[in-house]
């Protein structure tokens, strides 16, 4: 469980403290660990302005957020309840010029969502590549759908991919990294993390 969700520095990214309480924290989540990434691979703010870099997010949605918002404060801004502009807001606060993409394939998203980095690195389409994954559980509703759904491992372990799976386990996480060729880390001089 991941605590500490509701403490975000809203100013820091240039978003209202108003705006701020209507979005998701998953998208908050993602706003500081992309940013710690970047910083933990040596890219200032500005050596990525105008950079061809792409932001792959894994999020798996609905959130539930948008739904707890609404119980409690009414209509909860579409720019806070929508997935789609976690991986955007990153990049247009950053100046970065390559794609800003969401990717929800349920369990699996964040590793969709590195594979699809990974290819556009290949391909040529981006320079740089950050990738990463959110998930909270805010509300026991959510396990208790999974669990009537008999989507939930009656062992208790995650055998991702594997023909013994019999379920998910749950778990709740953000990480981001960054991803460039490693020709192009070598020449660059950048830092290589193994």
């Amino acid at each position: 469980r991941l605590d500490d969700i509701d403490c975000f520095d809203p100013l820091f990214f240039n978003i209202s403290p108003a705006e701020a309480e209507w979005i998701d924290p998953q998208q908050r989540l993602f706003l500081e660990e992309g940013y710690k990434a970047f910083e933990d691979a040596g890219y200032p703010p500005q050596k990525l302005s105008d950079a061809r870099c792409g932001v792959y997010l894994g999020i798996m949605g609905p959130s539930e957020y948008g739904w707890l918002a609404q119980q409690q404060r009414g209509a909860a801004e579409i720019t806070g309840r929508s997935e789609a502009i976690a991986a955007a807001r990153l990049a247009y606060f950053l100046n970065l010029k390559g794609p800003a993409l969401l990717v929800d394939t349920a369990c699996s998203s964040s590793l969709v969502a590195t594979h699809l980095a990974c290819q556009a690195l290949r391909g040529g389409e981006v320079d740089v590549a950050l990738v990463g994954g959110a998930t909270l559980y805010l509300s026991p509703e959510m396990y208790m759908s999974m669990c009537k759904a008999g989507m939930l491992s009656p062992t208790g372990k995650c055998r991702t991919l594997d023909n013994a799976a019999d379920g998910i386990v749950p778990g709740e996480g953000v990480g981001a990294l960054v991803l460039k060729r490693l020709a192009d880390a070598e020449r660059d001089g950048d830092r290589i993390h193994g």
